[in-house]
């Protein structure tokens, strides 16, 4: 397939990025090749817009993005969101005064069009997560609540994250919100519970996007290592991992990739005219 037929959405952490949160060299060739020969590259992340571009400097992507694990498709270019779906905030504020009252070590945030707002006291942060994830600003709840939110981070010990989900269930919020538990491997250790819009995931925005004018008639490549990614790869025409993928991802792939610290999505790329021959590709 050529690349003036394709559209790429990159997922970031794991991904495009290495260990370390960096996008290779090598990366950053392949992907300014393929946009310059028609393809379409976009990010398909869990971040906000601000923070998102913080970390992609010398990244030649050109197409509107999956921002927010799905709750948004923003087109940089013209610094304006195309797509948004914005969460329940009073249950989930409820959620999280709970925390307050209850978990008080937590890390807990909230994601708006502009901002991530810690409505946590700042000596709870995860502190790596937080150092990767400005721009950001410490509110009280109630000074949240005046803008919508896209979608909540609870940071907290997997024990009392399942007391948070007890009380979800007890108080019928279960069917007002959907929720994940995530990582990222560029902050070791760092597990939370994420509350997002009910029925919304990359998948959803993916299909969103398939109406844009830009994308209409392109075959959809979706690229991901991780659970949020699942449906991203499912509603894509072709779906692809890089080989630290966990065993979800990797079962969904049409096309495994060498890991994200081996240029993953550059080894994309550059088979690119060769993938779909197989029912399977394994690039190295």
């Amino acid at each position: 397939m050529r690349p003036d037929e394709t559209a790429i959405f990159c997922d970031l952490d794991g991904t495009l990025f290495d260990h370390t949160g960096a996008v290779s060299e090598r990366n950053k060739r392949a992907i300014r090749r393929y946009t310059e020969e028609g393809g379409l590259f976009a990010i398909a992340t869990g971040r906000c817009p601000g923070n998102m571009l913080e970390f992609l400097e010398g990244v030649a992507f050109n197409a509107p993005n999956i921002v927010l694990n799905g709750a948004g498709v923003y087109d940089d270019a013209n610094r304006r969101f195309l797509y948004t779906q914005f969460a329940d905030g009073e249950a989930i504020a409820a959620v999280l005064r709970e925390c307050r009252a209850h978990h008080p070590s937590f890390d807990l945030q909230v994601y708006t069009e502009t901002d991530i707002l810690y409505v946590s006291p700042e000596e709870t942060v995860n502190r790596p997560f937080w150092e990767l994830h400005r721009t950001s600003h410490f509110v009280s709840i109630e000074e949240a609540e005046k803008t919508p939110w896209f979608k909540s981070l609870l940071f907290g010990n997997r024990d009392e994250l399942r007391e948070v989900e007890a009380f979800i269930a007890e108080n019928g919020l279960s069917d007002r919100f959907d929720r994940v538990y995530a990582t990222t491997d560029i902050v070791p250790g760092s597990e939370y519970l994420e509350l997002l819009p009910k029925g919304v995931n990359k998948g959803t925005a993916l299909r969103a996007c398939r109406d844009l004018g830009c994308y209409r008639d392109r075959l959809m490549i979706g690229v991901g290592d991780y659970n949020n990614d699942l449906e991203l790869l499912a509603e894509a025409d072709l779906a692809a991992c890089p080989a630290n993928a966990n065993d979800a991802i990797r079962a969904i792939s049409d096309v495994r990739l060498p890991s994200n610290d081996n240029h993953a999505i550059a080894a994309l790329i550059d088979r690119l005219p060769t993938i779909g021959k197989e029912p399977i590709c394994r690039l190295s």
